[in-house]
């Protein structure tokens, strides 16, 4: 609740969309109608008070050292401590973020850079390595530490759904598994990152060739200049 979204797009140059949890829009098992913790600052500082630190507290926060990732720490840092927490940001190589996300060492990560993308459309793909408990382990990819056991045995379940008449159950239950972790709020979820690719109207071919990422080696077989025979 502390984190003012809207100001982390403007640094981005709005080339994001706000998060409220840990799928993107796009990826099935998004909540459509979960509208996520809002922007409030006297209710963050209210539950850190009930969370017993009514005085805050000091801990660091660490981000990769390459633009725009200072600048978004910076503003996270901010929103901090304007409820109380003072949070030293620590701006290093992005290898030397991940070993201290991996081990334990850094008590705030803004993983900015460094995110977990699909590699495939499927919400398991975000669970097990960054949310699941046997990714919280040292050197795992769950910097959280979060760990639940129901939880787990829920992801269990979901992943034993292999039959075709069963899709839909699964993707809901997926569904109701993020939530769930929301609940928790291991996370933060700030935004989801826009990305733009763009080419001469001289270069032809479906648009599916210029997506981003960018296929290498690119698709030449299947672009082509529009002036040329």
């Amino acid at each position: 609740m502390a984190i003012d979204k809207k100001r982390v797009l403007r640094i981005v140059n709005g080339r994001g969309t706000p998060a409220n949890q840990p799928l993107q829009p796009a990826m099935p098992g998004y909540h459509q109608d979960y509208e996520g913790y809002p922007y409030d600052p006297d209710k963050a500082k209210e539950l850190l008070a009930e969370a017993g630190y009514p005085d805050g507290f000091a801990t660091e926060l660490y981000a990769m050292n390459t633009d725009p990732n200072p600048r978004i720490a910076q503003s996270l840092q901010q929103d901090l401590a304007a409820i109380g927490i003072d949070a030293e940001i620590k701006a290093l190589a992005q290898a030397t973020v991940i070993a201290a996300g991996g081990d334990g060492t850094a008590p705030m990560v803004w993983s900015g850079g460094m995110a977990w993308i699909a590699d495939y459309p499927d919400p398991s793909n975000f669970y097990g390595p960054i949310l699941g408990c046997g990714g919280a382990v040292p050197g795992g990819w769950n910097w959280a530490k979060y760990c639940n056991k129901e939880i787990d045995a829920l992801v269990a379940k979901a992943d034993g759904m292999a039959s075709p008449d069963q899709a839909e159950e699964r993707i809901e239950l997926w569904r109701e598994i993020f939530i769930r972790i929301m609940d928790d709020a291991p996370w933060a979820p700030v935004f989801n990152e826009v990305r733009y690719a763009m080419h001469s109207p001289r270069i032809g071919g479906d648009d599916i060739f210029f997506a981003d990422p960018i296929h290498i080696p690119v698709h030449y077989e299947y672009v082509y200049a529009t002036d040329v025979e």
